[in-house]
């Protein structure tokens, strides 16, 4: 790093913690760990990276798998991580899942906004953690960081029984108010807990910017606390390291909505080196591996809002399950129905239908409405399967023709080259896959396959 840590945060460290403040300080001079964490709907012949791998991340639920690596690698040569088989995010970050079990449920989410969404790391987690039967709501205002919020989600799950959007927190409220069982707002901040891989973050520092991001995060809480049902539990977390925006905004929702605090100190026990504060876990680097997260949990315990009065949208063009039956690349649904969208099909429960609608309605920026199934690109040549339907368990592997590639061809496929098969392949659509796992789909003509990767995913280098 060329910028120093800032002075005037070494001394704010030194006041807020100083029996930590020099291990935190030595370990922002130092490279930041690097860690991932194994989407569990993939089944992999072998763990990526697994001749880097060192350490298995211990803090994380039976279900879940994610490990350090020695090294960072070049991942976007790495056909799997283009594929959604990993996710690359920070241990510290994943502490999420280590407090899963204490927010007791009363009764199974129905609806859950990540408010605060890109690049997509925690929406991946929850997706994982909440029931099927959970709608997720993924937000985030700016457009390139959404872009890669809606690819990250894409692959990860196809992006099934989510919604993801483009808002400002406040056009959100009228949607969603006094309606949301969990709210997770991971807040922007001033990125102390940056500092490690982001010469930006040093120099940007200054208590001005702590001040501002204060305030920007206040405005934030006060549209989601009017989103929280009565009983709903909000999440609020940072990967800063300061108290004015950490336990001091905790205290800040106390004295001024009906909430109280869900105690996650316990979890601190799991966590070599985490510190329980009177509010929340705080993880800081040099102490814990990883980056550093602040993570407290919050229980509504009255209504700030009641919800928003239903109003009559105009429905969703539904498709009938006759008119898709004979795809034989699409397995059976549940409860989901198919509804057309401009010329893409999606499957959305009847709750997630409602709630689009509502949405189109109010003129927000809707990007993707759920898990799309199939395209209508050519109206000639009948339904296409989507993009998003190979990473879902609704895509039947053995209807479609497949061509495995190796590595290299891999990579010509995900920089959006055509390529030649020897022997002719069958024509029609044809699954493109690495070690198994689906990376897209192509056009075969028997001797060339076309290239239907989708553009704004390619592969730059």
């Amino acid at each position: 790093m060329q910028t120093p840590v800032p002075s005037g945060l070494i001394a704010k460290l030194a006041q807020d913690y100083p029996e930590h403040a020099t291990r935190i300080v030595e370990a922002l001079e130092t490279p930041p760990s690097v860690s991932l964490r194994l989407n569990p709907a993939r089944t992999l012949s072998a763990r990526p990276f697994a001749e880097l791998e060192d350490g298995t991340i211990p803090w994380l639920p039976a279900e879940l798998e994610g490990y350090w690596l020695s090294e960072r690698p070049l991942f976007a040569l790495n056909p799997l991580w283009h594929a959604g088989a990993y996710y690359v995010q920070d241990a510290s970050a994943m502490t999420l899942a280590t407090i899963w079990e204490q927010l007791d449920w009363h009764t199974a989410p129905r609806l859950a906004l990540d408010l605060c969404a890109a690049p997509g790391g925690k929406s991946t987690l929850l997706r994982d953690l909440l029931p099927d039967t959970t709608l997720l709501v993924s937000n985030e205002i700016l457009p390139k960081r959404c872009k890669i919020l809606v690819e990250n989600l894409v692959k990860w799950c196809g992006a099934d029984q989510m919604i993801i959007t483009q808002e400002e927190p406040q056009r959100l409220t009228p949607l969603l108010r006094g309606a949301c069982d969990l709210i997770l707002v991971d807040a922007p901040c001033s990125g102390e807990g940056l500092m490690r891989r982001d010469e930006e973050a040093r120099r940007m520092w200054s208590p001005q910017l702590v001040a501002d991001c204060v305030s920007r995060q206040r405005a934030i809480l006060q549209e989601a606390m009017r989103m929280l049902a009565p009983e709903g539990i909000l999440l609020y977390a940072t990967c800063t390291l300061n108290q004015e925006e950490n336990d001091q905004m905790v205290q800040w929702l106390l004295d001024h909505y009906p909430c109280e605090l869900i105690d996650i100190s316990r979890f601190a026990e799991r966590i070599a080196g985490a510190y329980a504060t009177s509010y929340g876990l705080h993880l800081w680097p040099g102490i814990v591996r990883g980056e550093g997260q602040y993570l407290a949990a919050l229980r509504l315990t009255d209504i700030v809002e009641p919800p928003s009065e239903a109003r009559k949208a105009k429905s969703l063009t539904r498709t009938s399950r006759q008119e898709l039956a004979g795809l034989s690349w699409l397995s059976e649904t549940t409860v989901a129905d198919y509804y057309t969208i401009g010329e893409r099909i999606y499957q959305l429960t009847p709750e997630a239908a409602q709630l689009v609608a509502e949405a189109y309605r109010e003129r927000l920026a809707v990007t993707t409405p759920g898990l799309e199934i199939a395209s209508m690109r050519h109206q000639a040549k009948g339904y296409e399967p989507s993009f998003a339907l190979l990473h879902h368990k609704l895509y039947d592997a053995v209807k479609l023709p497949a061509l495995e590639l190796p590595l290299e061809e891999a990579l010509r496929y995900l920089r959006g080259e055509a390529l030649t098969t020897e022997p002719p392949t069958e024509r029609g659509i044809t699954v493109i896959t690495y070690r198994g796992i689906p990376l897209g789909l192509a056009h075969s003509t028997g001797s060339r396959l076309n290239n239907l990767y989708p553009k704004p995913y390619r592969l730059r280098i």
